[in-house]
């Protein structure tokens, strides 16, 4: 995992609150600089295991979030590869 990349979703989406494609947005623009598709996408794919690892531990707390879990799976799921493809699209035209 890139640490840089890290950083810098802790203070854009965590310690800032801005959306996830905010973060992605402004790092396919090279506002901190050029980082490798690679290490863009190692970035998605950890952050979605983090939220489908929430959702799973979220679903054995209450039979209420048990039965959204699969809904909000999918739909992360979903995001995630949105994200992912439009990573791959801005660095394949560059």
């Amino acid at each position: 995992m890139n640490e840089r990349l890290w950083q810098l979703y802790e203070t854009v989406c965590q310690d800032e609150y801005r959306p996830l494609n905010e973060l992605i947005d402004r790092l396919l623009a090279s506002e901190w600089g050029r980082f490798s598709k690679e290490d863009v996408l190692q970035l998605l794919r950890e952050l979605e295991g983090q939220v489908l690892s929430n959702v799973q531990a979220k679903a054995s707390e209450s039979p209420w979030y048990a039965q959204m879990a699969y809904e909000v799976a999918e739909r992360t799921h979903q995001e995630f590869a949105d994200l992912v493809a439009r990573v791959e699209r801005a660095y394949d035209d560059a």
